[in-house]
C-alpha cells in the first residue's frame, strides 16, 4: 500500500517506480460505485477495494484505489460517482498527478 490521498487532494507529487492510494467515501449496497479513469500510460490502476467502516446493514465506507506510478510525467485521474446502469455520474472528482 502506497501513501494514502483523498477527496480533498486534488494533485499529487510522487516519484516513477512508487505507488499511491486514492480513497473516497462510498456506499455501494445504494448501487453507487466510483470508477477511475487515468489518462495516459504514466500512471495504472493495480488495484481496488472497500473497506466497510461499522456493522451496520449498509453501511458507508471507503473505495480504495491503488495506482502505479511508471515513469515522469504529468497525468490526469478521473473518478465518478455513478451506478452503472446510468449514464451520468452524480459526482465527480479529478486528480492531477505529476511523477518526477
Amino acid at each position: 500500500m502506497g501513501k494514502a490521498y483523498s477527496a480533498s487532494d486534488s494533485r499529487i507529487v510522487t516519484s516513477a517506480g512508487t505507488t499511491f492510494d486514492v480513497e473516497l467515501t462510498a456506499t455501494p449496497t445504494t448501487g453507487y460505485q466510483w470508477e477511475a479513469d487515468a489518462s495516459g500510460d504514466i500512471v495504472s490502476l493495480e488495484k481496488r477495494d472497500f473497506t466497510v467502516r461499522s456493522d451496520a446493514i449498509g453501511a458507508s465506507g471507503v473505495e480504495r484505489f491503488s495506482f502505479a506510478a511508471h515513469r515522469p510525467g504529468r497525468a490526469t485521474i478521473l473518478f465518478r460517482l455513478k451506478r452503472a446502469w446510468e449514464p451520468e455520474p452524480i459526482e465527480t472528482h479529478t486528480i492531477d498527478v505529476e511523477i518526477r
